[in-house]
């Protein structure tokens, strides 16, 4: 009898202590958006400790660089030899850099050397310093590689190296071992002086003033020479001076200005804006 009572109780009133344990049921897509959202923010903290990490080896690396080639630091250059030899590829790249602009054959020959184990590897100064070089003569040989120049300019331009694409526009501009292509050379200067290279400015405001590759253009022209002349390139404010002196580039004859500009040009002559 005791037991056809208990039966005859609702289930809700005979265990009202379970159903007020009973815990919400959690959808699985918030389980999975909790997850995904922690995922991310352990991930972005890692890329700040990683980017952190790049950024203080980078500003060794550089600091050993310097020291190494304006103070001729032995320590610092050990330092510089010893991240190269554990296989660094921005360590031998700065290394490479550091030796390939001694005076001695065999040490620029051994800065050449890390310096193509880092380019191989990708690295974009690493290409264009080797590339540079080779357009140049100033590898260890003494003599000028063109191929190796075409190859390693074009590499490092594309890989996002300012000074690379005004030393690739050169080579377009003059050929050097190819036809020269008059538009790609302008392509490649507007690259570079984007990046703010004085010298690629300089010569994109020729292309400009003489229609090489773009359409003429006297008034883009003028624009190129001053944002040049800005950084204290030489011949952007003289080519300016000598505008103003005889009335060309659609800029009106003006004593005044020229007077100024060839003052200018003479200041700048003393601390003038470096190749890259």
């Amino acid at each position: 009898m005791q037991a056809t009572a208990t039966a005859s109780v609702p289930a809700s009133a005979r265990t009202p202590r379970a159903a007020s344990r009973r815990l919400p049921r959690i959808h699985p897509l918030f389980v999975a958006a909790t997850l995904a959202v922690t995922v991310a923010a352990a991930g972005v903290a890692g890329a700040a400790v990683w980017r952190h990490q790049s950024d203080t080896r980078h500003a060794a690396l550089s600091q050993w660089q310097l020291l190494a080639t304006s103070a001729g630091d032995a320590a610092a250059l050990d330092q510089l030899q010893q991240a190269a030899r554990a296989g660094e590829t921005a360590a031998r790249a700065a290394l490479g850099e550091t030796l390939i602009s001694r005076a001695d054959a065999a040490t620029r020959a051994d800065g050449e050397r890390w310096l193509r184990m880092a380019a191989d590897s990708g690295h974009a100064r690493a290409q264009f310093l080797l590339g540079k070089a080779a357009m140049l003569g100033t590898l260890a040989s003494g003599r000028a590689d063109l191929q190796l120049a075409w190859r390693q300019l074009d590499a490092a331009a594309n890989g996002g190296d300012i000074g690379a694409a005004y030393y690739l526009g050169l080579l377009y501009r003059g050929g050097h071992g190819r036809t020269p292509d008059l538009a790609s050379a302008a392509r490649w200067f507007k690259v570079a002086a984007d990046g703010g290279v004085a010298h690629a400015m300089f010569m994109l405001g020729n292309a400009y003033r003489e229609g090489e590759g773009v359409a003429q253009d006297d008034a883009r022209a003028v624009a190129w020479y001053e944002a040049a002349a800005e950084r204290e390139h030489p011949a952007s404010i003289q080519t300016l001076a000598m505008a103003y002196r005889n009335g060309e580039l659609g800029l009106a004859q003006d004593d005044r200005n020229y007077r100024q500009h060839m003052a200018e040009a003479a200041h700048a002559l003393k601390h003038p804006a470096i190749n890259p």
